[in-house]
């Protein structure tokens, strides 16, 4: 059953000699024409294919291209930065460009349904910017994985399906490098699992073994061959983790195709008693850039309401065009209008004085003093606006946005609308 299941699914997501040659005639195409760019002027650099495209580990319909220009390390890094994005742009006919940001600025590109994203580094083996490293890990991976690349495509989706895939701040997953370094490691798909189903927190993979064992505190480490001071999995959320070792042992007991289908993650209201509140921000900004800042916000506000005697139940992320927002389901009851305050020890004297010169009427428990005082905020609805009016704890582009609240059953029909996919 297993075997058919690999056999069924490699199907559908082993690329067709026909999307090989669109591919390749499409990467030779950008490759000679940013050639062509860089040969116009007098830099010292070159154009570099990464990525799956290049490893040969990509998934059957995925666009995705990922081409560098690689400069010689005399290039200056404002320079590379400035040259980075005059050669990134693709200038042919039926390509769109966008500029980026990350660790530097770099050209998102489009054509049809592909996006090309054109991202300047250094040639060096001493890594200077944070994308350095990638050519060496392109390298790395091809001349290592072998005949297992079928097995990195199987994982790969499985992640997909499982919702565990990609690096992006949106998800928290696994990057594409990291599974290609642990079908390497492990041998193959299969043994990924069952040894993924038996991980601890702090699991600790080195496939180098180099035996000198660095020091993360991240919930899986895995040393990266190409730079032994850094976790490739450093990006890989503990929630991820965790659902990645569930569902491998789900899967390992009772194996089934249902797990390599990718599912939309619409919200569902888990608490037939709760309420719903959901945060709308209006404004274009890149995915990882808005989705790292919505993180922020909503754990904040998560804090504010458990601070303020409410129970946040839990809170999801999404965003489509130019919304985006924080979802929260809430335990739905009424508070009393006022909340005991809790004062000094009676043996404080200085502080129990001014205490009670303070508040009118105090009482004891124990050997505290408390009174009771007007709640503040009443509703998770003044709880919002007021995390919203102070700015404290938001994401620093949230601040500026224009945004809405609703409620309930608006909240869920906008959230059912759109089909916003809900991260957490």
């Amino acid at each position: 059953m297993f075997s058919k299941i690999k056999a069924d699914i490699l199907k559908e997501i082993v690329p067709s000699d026909k999307e090989r040659k669109e591919i390749t005639s499409l990467t030779n195409t950008i490759v000679s024409h940013l050639t062509e760019k860089i040969s116009k002027t007098n830099l010292k650099a070159r154009v570099e294919v990464v990525g799956s495209i290049a490893k040969d580990t990509w998934i059957s319909r995925d666009r995705d291209l990922d081409i560098f220009i690689v400069f010689d390390i005399s290039t200056p890094l404002e320079e590379l930065k400035k040259m980075g994005l005059a050669l990134g742009k693709i200038e042919l006919m039926g390509f769109t460009s966008e500029t980026a940001y990350a660790n530097h600025p770099y050209t998102i590109n489009r054509f049809k349904e592909f996006k090309i994203d054109v991202v300047p580094c250094y040639d060096s083996l001493e890594i200077i910017t944070a994308v350095d490293r990638t050519p060496h890990h392109t390298r790395f991976v091809k001349e290592n994985v072998g005949n297992l690349r079928n097995d990195v495509r199987l994982l790969k989706q499985f992640m997909k399906g499982v919702g565990v895939y990609s690096s992006e701040q949106k998800i928290q997953g696994f990057a594409g490098y990291l599974c290609e370094l642990l079908i390497i490691h492990y041998k193959s798909f299969e043994d990924v699992l069952k040894n993924a189903s038996e991980w601890q927190y702090g699991e600790y993979i080195d496939i180098k073994s180099s035996g000198k064992k660095v020091s993360f505190k991240d919930p899986l480490i895995v040393i990266d061959p190409v730079d032994p001071k850094r976790n490739v999995a450093s990006a890989l959320s503990l929630e991820r983790l965790a659902e990645f070792i569930h569902y491998s042992r789900l899967f390992l007991e009772s194996p089934s195709v249902d797990y390599f289908k990718k599912k939309k993650k619409l919200f569902v209201k888990r608490y037939p008693n709760s309420e719903v509140y959901a945060v709308i921000f209006q404004g274009e900004l890149l995915d990882d850039i808005i989705f790292s800042q919505l993180r922020k916000s909503a754990k904040y506000m998560f804090s504010i309401f458990e601070k303020n005697d409410f129970k946040p139940l839990s809170y999801g992320l999404f965003k489509k065009g130019e919304e985006s927002g924080i979802v929260f389901e809430i335990e739905r009851y009424e508070l009393s209008k006022m909340v005991k305050h809790l004062g000094p020890k009676i043996f404080d004297h200085s502080h129990w004085e001014s205490f009670v010169k303070k508040y009118e009427k105090t009482f004891i428990e124990e050997d505290k003093v408390y009174t009771l005082r007007d709640r503040a905020l009443l509703t998770p609805h003044d709880v919002i606006v007021s995390v919203m009016s102070g700015k404290e704890g938001l994401g620093k582009n949230l601040k500026t946005l224009p945004y809405r609240t609703i409620k309930d059953d608006e909240a869920l029909s906008f959230l059912a609308d759109k089909e916003f996919d809900i991260y957490v």
